[in-house]
């Protein structure tokens, strides 16, 4: 991990961080780097308002071929710079499903925008009738225990799963266990490791205090997953079952590969709207160019991962 700075004088204007990655696209192994957290003084000061084009500029000079997950709504400065400068943009798809009615409506602050609607919440949750209204529409319906089990690390057996899986998919991020342990620290204890049908999940399960969107819930995570596509629905529902049967009140996932996207709706998600964005530089998307965006898999684990979550 690179961090770069821009300074004048004493004082610092802006920077930005370049992780490299290595990507397997087409069969082949490339080297990227995540463009991550760029900061500019121009946000709050006129006189540097070019700074956040200098900064990618930079970055590009440094490494040709680069992405950036994540940045908000497409309105956003950076979304709206990167597109001007000809970048392949495109959205990970949210994915949520609701497991706890009651708790979800009394928490969700994104739908409690008015005292109105949060009478209206507050009494669906006491009267049963948001429970019964998601049911009818199967968005809280609940999976039977599936067969899995957890790891405490991915060494001995992600390898394996990696040599199975990249194949199937033309842009992928590198998944082999050297790389998953960098990512995912056996030492870290929020991680959970699922094996389920030939592949894996890295789940979360977070107690929310407070979240500017998830208010005091309880959210599972499915933050990465890999398997050849044919086993994502059965990976998926394992992920599902896992998380549902710990006690959280919601699971959500960022998933842009078709067939993952699908495992999800399958197991009871809906789609939501996504302020997960990707972004690939021209030379970057030059190597996909013709590869349609549901056949990417990116997700969480491409970008900051589990940060906020």
């Amino acid at each position: 991990m690179e961090l770069y700075v821009v300074k004048d004088d004493d004082a610092v204007r802006g920077g930005y961080i370049l992780r490299r990655h290595t990507f397997f696209v087409s069969r082949e192994t490339q080297i990227a780097a995540h463009y991550r957290l760029p900061v500019s003084e121009g946000v709050i000061d006129r006189n540097y308002t070019s700074l956040g084009l200098r900064l990618v500029r930079d970055a590009l000079a440094r490494r040709s071929r680069l992405y950036v997950l994540g940045m908000g709504s497409w309105d956003r400065p950076l979304p709206r710079m990167l597109k001007a400068m000809k970048w392949r943009l495109c959205e990970v798809p949210f994915h949520f499903k609701v497991v706890r009615p009651a708790r979800f409506l009394r928490n969700i602050r994104p739908l409690r925008t008015s005292a109105l609607r949060r009478m209206a919440f507050d009494a669906a949750a006491a009267t049963g009738a948001g429970w019964l209204g998601m049911k009818a529409l199967s968005i809280s319906r609940r999976l039977p225990r599936e067969t899995m089990d957890t790891a405490p690390s991915f060494t001995g057996w992600a390898d394996e799963v990696w040599q199975r899986s990249r194949e199937a998919y033309p842009l992928i991020g590198v998944r082999d266990a050297a790389t998953l342990e960098r990512l995912y620290p056996p030492a870290d204890p929020r991680f959970l490791r699922v094996r389920a049908a030939g592949g894996w999940a890295l789940l979360l399960d977070t107690q929310m205090s407070d979240h500017k969107q998830f208010g005091d819930m309880r959210v599972g995570t499915i933050v990465d997953c890999l398997a050849p596509p044919r086993d994502a629905a059965a990976v998926t529902r394992a992920a599902t079952s896992l998380l549902e049967s710990r006690g959280v009140d919601l699971i959500v996932s960022n998933q842009m590969h078709a067939a993952w996207s699908q495992g999800l709706l399958a197991s009871g998600f809906r789609k939501g709207p996504s302020n997960f964005l990707l972004g690939l530089s021209p030379e970057f998307a030059k190597l996909v160019a013709t590869v349609p965006e549901t056949e990417f898999h990116f997700n969480r684990g491409d970008g900051d991962g589990p940060i906020h979550l």
